[in-house]
């Protein structure tokens, strides 16, 4: 097995970029239909890890690397979407300085941890599971398409 710190670095650098990106084109798009971009850095950046994979250990994952891979890429995007939360917040109590004390309201609001908790597991478990299949039989077909012909 290969160490895969770099590939969760690439799958990182990939999601920054792309997170910049979508949003740039959130701010242009109509109220609402930027939601739909959510999940397309995650979406591009595991599919160009994959290939950077496949290219570089001319195989597809074993099955501990694709578990590793599938929960280090959910705690990587989940953990830099925090941060980014958090940051944003700070950057935004500098025009608005009640900033932190209205998050720590909306925190203390049942209903909105019970939607935010909803929100989360409608992105994260499809995102788990696809990303736990797409590293699985699809990589083996890939690699084989790849590497066999």
């Amino acid at each position: 097995m290969v160490a895969l710190t770099r590939y969760f670095l690439w799958f990182f650098a990939i999601v920054l970029v792309c997170s910049f990106i979508c949003g740039v084109l959130a701010a242009i798009m109509p109220t609402g239909m930027g939601a739909i971009l959510t999940i397309i850095p995650y979406l591009i950046a595991m599919i160009w890890v994959l290939f950077k994979f496949l290219k570089q250990q001319r195989r597809a994952p074993t099955q501990a690397e694709r578990q590793k891979f599938t929960l280090g890429f959910s705690a990587i995007y989940w953990l830099y979407n925090v941060c980014f939360l958090i940051l944003g917040v700070v950057l935004a109590t500098r025009s608005n300085p009640n900033a932190w004390q209205d998050l720590m309201l909306y925190l203390q609001n049942t209903q909105f941890l019970l939607i935010t908790f909803i929100m989360f597991l409608l992105i994260a478990i499809p995102l788990y599971l696809l990303t736990y299949w797409f590293y699985g039989k699809q990589a083996e077909r890939m690699a084989s398409k790849m590497f066999d012909a």
